[in-house]
């Protein structure tokens, strides 16, 4: 078997920028995001109502109810 010829190293032309990234004009600053102060006391209950026990469910009961 013969070698591959060899190539000539490739001139380096224009850098690519890797993929989603651009060039700014200038650096971006960090906009400060506002604390949001929860009102004190118990967090808000989103049951209402007694908590009912379940049975444990299983892949095959579910299949069955299809």
């Amino acid at each position: 078997m013969t070698p591959p010829p060899a190539q000539a190293p490739q001139p380096s032309g224009a850098r690519r920028h890797p993929y989603g990234s651009i060039r700014l004009p200038a650096p971006l600053t960090a906009v400060p995001v506002p604390v949001v102060r929860r009102p004190v006391g118990p967090p808000p209950h989103r049951w209402y109502g007694p908590r009912i026990a379940l049975p444990p469910l299983s892949i095959a009961t579910l299949r069955r109810g299809a």
